[in-house]
């Protein structure tokens, strides 16, 4: 106790008015700066001046820490007499309940999984990828590893906002709910253009709208989810790579998702030289990390309320970034970006995104109220910038997408191409061998594992190039069993081999045509090509006949003189036993010739065609000689068909020489390869009829006992016999004329061939025993005209036991016998409606 006066008191001072709500304000304000004076602003505002040594920025954060308690924060800004602070207040009820963003959780959850659904449905391994289940495939697969990432994103946005200071919102993730839609059939899938199941991935509340300390907290926080979104991406995508087998078949035109430039390269480099073909059934995770690393760089533009836009608030400062010419060089960046993607020539989903960002570049450009910095003046130090910068730049230019990040593979079917390089000319080797060596190669541009088969023919059966194979690995599957080269082919890849083109005669060899028979998945495709060797003159690989008086038989060239000033030609006249006559040259006369230039052919000439037969078939060029092939008698033969046809009966001959061995009879000069043929069907009852103008080709059936077979084939037809189902080259070719029926039996053989016969006797001795008798058979009613004809000079004629009336029905037999000349001659032809038995006499 103290006694009354022991002490003074003194009264405490006291306004005598009451503060109002900006006088408390400014009193907190002014423990820590000193409040000079205040704005006429809507909010209250004043200038500052900091106390001794402070920073003004570390006071700012005082302030802010004070205020924020009691519902307040301030903005630090500069005026004319220098710093500025401003007195907002603080945004409430900004955060959304938690029922909803579960909600959009759940949703897009389910659009994600629909999604997947879409992506794998053409290209789902047998089994599933995690389940039989396609629906927890889907969401294990697709869905899942997306949400997580969208999670871990969440949490760290978290956390770097809180070391800042701020507390941040939630991602919600925004569901595409049109993808349903797409998923159940109702629309197609090339109508598809944002197939990911999701259409936005904002953050609630908006970061814009919460305030920042500094630009610095603004940056680091908005770099924070494309970051992890980029890295959960590129994550997701290369152990996706990683778990893609090598391959799937399509059962429909799949959905690509195309990796980001970078990353495409390294895929190659590093996980599969083929991972770019693998794309088209890609492991779910694929189309997570694509859908993640695309959003991430979306992101990161900078557009106004995007984490890019934020990041350039960060780096630019508010009010340079909100500039006319900074939006104006932006909106001019993201029509050149436009054009890059191909927005303004294709239609895909850069329409959907430049839809999006030309509108907030045109509302939000000048914005100077968003975001809202605090202490928007204390920029960022030197490290600052050049970290952001950097982090920046490699996410921007790693995770930079392909122009279509989705492309639609409508090519997933596509059939496959070869490619036929010419022979190159034969060259000469050390060890004597004639080689040419040309490359082949099939492309495979589907989806699709594919067979392929290659091999060749020879236009002349007999000619001595032989080809010889080298398949490199590509030979488990063959066209005919065992020769050429051929494989499945999987998706992407170029098979790549070689055929040597060798000439195994000890002659020169000659130019020769042949075909290559392509089969690419089922389709066969002829290739025609010519081999001939690196020589100055080179001859065709055969003789050919023209139809002339006196018969001529020529031969085409190739080449032209480069070392030598003229061209010697030469031939051997006929060559038989005992005997060399030259009743054949060269049409002009002579056994040889010199020519300046190099003609297209050569034509030799004889006094008749067995004798221009029996010519040597060797010719000389210059110092070269080369063995060319006769014509083949198979290629050149005449039938004669009456308007009724001919009648196949097994009482009788039937098909005949030449014609009993089988095969396909056609219409047309080029056989059909490996094709399902059948024998034109015989009817239940009545006559057995094949008309080639209604089925023009077919198997030749057997012809039994009691079942005629008639068939009728047009006059002037070229008809061919094909027997190699590998080979575009008939066996037997013949052109029709219409004539009577006649058969003939020469050499122990019946044809329906009577212009086949011919004979050649030297000095009275026939070239075979055999070829002086023969017999026509006419199965008709009606005689056929014949008639004999005297060839050749004067002197002993042919002996003969024709009694000089036509052919009657039945068989009629003749016996020849030569004369003692030196050479004689016997062929048939058919002239003005009769047959012509030739016989002639050369001395």
């Amino acid at each position: 106790m103290t006694s009354e006066g022991e002490h003074d008191h003194q009264p405490l001072p006291h306004h005598k008015r009451a503060w109002n709500q900006v006088d408390l304000l400014s009193s907190i304000i002014g423990r820590y700066v000193h409040v000079l004076n205040r704005h006429s602003d809507s909010w209250p505002s004043w200038d500052v001046a900091v106390k001794e040594d402070e920073d003004i920025h570390e006071v700012c954060l005082l302030v802010n820490q004070h205020l924020s308690k009691l519902g307040w924060l301030s903005k630090l800004t500069r005026s004319k007499d220098g710093w500025a602070m401003t007195v907002l207040p603080l945004p409430e009820r900004q955060f959304p309940r938690k029922g909803g963003l579960l909600l959009f959780w759940v949703l897009s959850s389910l659009t994600l999984t629909l999604a997947a659904d879409v992506w794998t449905r053409p290209v789902r391994q047998s089994g599933g990828w995690f389940s039989t289940s396609s629906f927890v495939d889907a969401f294990l697969g697709y869905a899942g590893p997306v949400l997580s990432v969208l999670a871990i994103a969440t949490v760290v946005h978290w956390a770097v906002a809180k070391h800042h200071g701020v507390r941040a919102g939630t991602l919600m993730p925004v569901p595409d709910l049109t993808i349903a839609l797409f998923a159940i059939g109702l629309f197609p899938h090339g109508w598809l253009l944002w197939p990911f199941g999701m259409l936005l991935i904002p953050s609630l509340p908006r970061m814009d709208a919460r305030p920042w300390p500094d630009r610095a907290s603004l940056g680091y926080t908005a770099l924070s989810v494309p970051l992890v979104m980029g890295a959960g991406g590129v994550m997701l995508f290369v152990l996706g790579m990683f778990q893609t087998p090598e391959y799937i078949a399509a059962t429909s035109a799949p959905l690509l998702t195309q990796p980001p430039v970078l990353l495409s390269l390294l895929s190659v480099e590093l996980i599969h030289p083929d991972a770019l073909t693998r794309l088209a059934w890609a492991h779910p995770w694929v189309h997570a990390g694509g859908f993640l690393m695309l959003m991430a760089w979306i992101s990161l533009l900078p557009i106004p309320t995007f984490p890019g836009g934020r990041l350039l608030v960060a780096r630019m400062g508010l009010f340079e970034a909100r500039s006319s010419s900074t939006q104006s060089l932006l909106f001019v960046t993201a029509l050149v970006f436009a054009y890059v993607f191909g927005v303004f020539t294709t239609f895909s989903l850069w329409y959907l995104v430049l839809a999006l960002v030309l509108p907030l570049l045109f509302f939000f450009g000048n914005n100077l109220g968003s975001p809202v910095i605090l202490d928007e003046t204390k920029g960022l130090s030197e490290s600052q910038h050049r970290r952001l910068g950097l982090l920046l730049l490699v996410v921007f230019l790693f995770l930079l997408p392909a122009q279509q990040p989705v492309v639609h593979g409508d090519s997933w079917n596509e059939p496959m191409s070869v490619t036929v390089a010419s022979p190159p000319l034969a060259e000469l080797l050390e060890n004597g061998t004639w080689v040419s060596r040309s490359e082949l190669r099939v492309t495979n541009p589907s989806y699709l594992a594919q067979p392929f088969a290659i091999d060749l023919r020879h236009e002349q059966r007999h000619v001595p190039w032989h080809a010889v194979w080298d398949c490199d690995g590509l030979d488990s599957w063959a066209l005919n069993g065992n020769n050429g080269c051929g494989d499945v082919l999987l998706p992407g890849r170029t098979a790549i081999f070689w055929v040597n083109h060798t000439w195994e005669a000890s002659s020169m060899p000659t130019k020769s045509n042949f075909t290559y028979i392509v089969e690419l998945d089922g389709v066969v495709s002829l290739h025609e090509q010519t081999v001939m060797p690196s020589l100055e003159v080179v001859p065709s690989d055969h003789w050919f006949d023209v139809e002339a008086e006196p018969p001529q038989r020529c031969v085409n060239l190739h080449g032209v003189l480069t070392t030598s000033n003229e061209l010697n030609v030469s031939i051997d006249g006929v060559v038989l036993p005992n005997l060399t006559l030259e009743s054949v040259q060269f049409v002009g006369g002579g056994l040889d010739m010199s020519l300046l230039t190099v003609p297209d052919r050569v034509c030799m000439s004889g006094v008749d065609p067995v004798v221009l037969d029996a010519a040597s078939s060797t010719i000389q060029l210059n110092n070269d000689t080369f063995d060319v092939l006769k014509p083949m008698k198979e290629a050149h033969l005449q039938a004669f068909v009456p308007e009724s046809g001919w009648l196949l009966d097994a009482n009788t001959t039937a098909w005949g020489g030449l014609l009993d061995q089988g095969g396909v009879l056609q219409r047309g000069d080029v056989c059909a390869i490996n094709t399902t043929m059948s024998n034109p069907p015989s009817p239940v009852s009545g006559p057995w009829i094949w008309d080639t103008n209604v089925r023009e080709a077919g198997h030749m059936p057997s012809i039994e006992a009691g079942q005629p077979l008639t068939l009728n084939i047009d006059d002037g037809t070229n008809v061919s016999v094909c027997s190699d189902p590998f080979s575009p080259y008939p066996r037997l070719k013949f052109q029709v004329t219409q004539g009577p029926e006649l058969l003939v039996n020469w050499l122990n053989t019946t044809t329906r061939f009577p212009t086949q016969p011919w004979a050649l006797a030297s000095n009275g001795t026939l070239l075979n025993a055999g070829m002086g008798s023969l017999s026509f058979t006419n199965p008709s009613n009606e005689s056929v005209p014949f008639r004999l004809s005297r060839e050749g000079g004067f002197g002993e004629e042919w002996s003969h036991d024709w009694d000089g009336t036509d052919l009657g029905p039945g068989t009629t037999s003749l016996n020849l016998v030569p004369p003692s000349s030196p050479l004689a001659t016997m062929w048939v032809t058919f002239e003005s409606n009769s047959f012509v038995l030739h016989l002639a006499t050369y001395s």
